[in-house]
C-alpha cells in the first residue's frame, strides 16, 4: 500500500500548488467580474439574478480556467523541458498501468475539486446578490429560480435533476482517465487526442437547459465511451517494465 500512496503523492507533487492557485486566481476574478456587474446595477431597477451572473462573464472565465487545468494535468507526467520523468516512474515499485491509474484518480479528485468549487462560488456570488439588492426585489425563491432560469448555473447545481449529475459525473470520470493518460502515450511519441475532443465537448455543451435529458444521455456515453477506450488502450499498450530503452 505504501507503493501506491508514493505514486499518489508524485503525482500531487508534481500539479497541487499550482492547482491551488488556479483555482485562488479563478475565484478571485469570477468574484470581482460578479461584484462589478452587481455595482453596476444598484440603485436601478435590477434584473434578475440569473441576469447578472450571465452578464458578469463568469462561464467564461470558468471555461478557460477549466481548459488551463486540463493542460496542467495533461502534461504533469510529460517528458518535456529536459525533464526525464520516465525514469523517475521506472524507480518505482509497481508497474506503470497502476501508476496511470493512480494518476487518473488524483486527476478525477481534482475535476471533481473544480466543480465543487464553482457549485460554491456560485452560491456565495447568489447570496452576495440577495443582500445587496433591495429587499422588495428578492424573496426566499431568488436564488432556487436562478438556478433553474440559467444554464450555466443550473448545469452546475442541477438541483433535482438527475441526468445532469450523472453526465457531470461521466465528465469527471472521463477528464480524470484522458488526462492521466496523455502523458503516459506522450512518453511514448504518441499523441493523446481524447482529452482533447472530451474537454472541447464539457465547453461546448456543458451549461444546457434544465430538460435536455437527451443530450445528459448522449454526452454520459461519450465520456463512458471515451474513459472506456483509453483504459483498453492503457491496459493494452506497453509498460516500462518490458521496454526495450530501459
Amino acid at each position: 500500500m505504501r507503493q501506491h500512496l508514493s505514486v499518489l503523492m508524485l503525482a500531487a507533487r508534481n500539479t497541487i500548488y499550482r492547482v491551488i492557485g488556479l483555482f485562488a486566481v479563478t475565484a478571485v476574478v469570477e468574484t470581482l467580474l460578479f461584484y462589478s456587474t452587481l455595482r453596476k446595477i444598484l440603485g436601478e431597477d435590477p434584473p434578475g439574478l440569473e441576469h447578472v451572473m450571465s452578464e458578469s462573464r463568469i462561464a467564461l472565465v470558468c471555461a478557460v480556467s477549466f481548459l488551463l487545468l486540463c493542460t496542467l494535468l495533461s502534461f504533469s507526467g510529460c517528458d518535456t523541458g529536459g525533464s526525464r520523468l520516465r525514469y523517475t516512474l521506472q524507480r518505482l515499485s509497481v508497474g506503470e498501468r497502476t501508476i496511470v491509474f493512480w494518476w487518473a484518480v488524483y486527476n478525477m479528485a481534482c475535476f471533481f475539486l473544480f466543480w465543487a468549487l464553482h457549485v460554491v462560488i456560485v452560491l456565495l456570488l447568489s447570496q452576495l446578490y440577495v443582500t445587496q439588492i433591495d429587499a422588495t426585489y428578492v424573496s426566499n425563491q431568488t436564488i432556487l429560480l436562478a438556478f433553474y432560469r440559467n444554464n450555466f448555473m443550473h448545469s452546475l447545481l442541477p438541483l433535482a435533476e438527475t441526468s445532469r449529475y450523472l453526465r457531470n459525473a461521466s465528465f469527471v470520470l472521463g477528464l480524470g482517465t484522458c488526462t492521466a493518460s496523455f502523458s503516459y502515450q506522450q512518453r511514448r511519441g504518441k499523441k493523446g487526442i481524447a482529452v482533447v475532443v472530451l474537454a472541447a465537448l464539457v465547453v461546448v455543451y456543458f451549461a444546457r437547459a434544465m430538460g435536455s435529458f437527451g443530450s445528459d444521455l448522449m454526452l454520459s456515453l461519450i465520456a463512458l465511451g471515451v474513459t472506456a477506450g483509453t483504459t483498453i488502450s492503457i491496459w493494452k499498450g506497453e509498460g516500462y517494465e518490458v521496454d526495450a530503452e530501459v
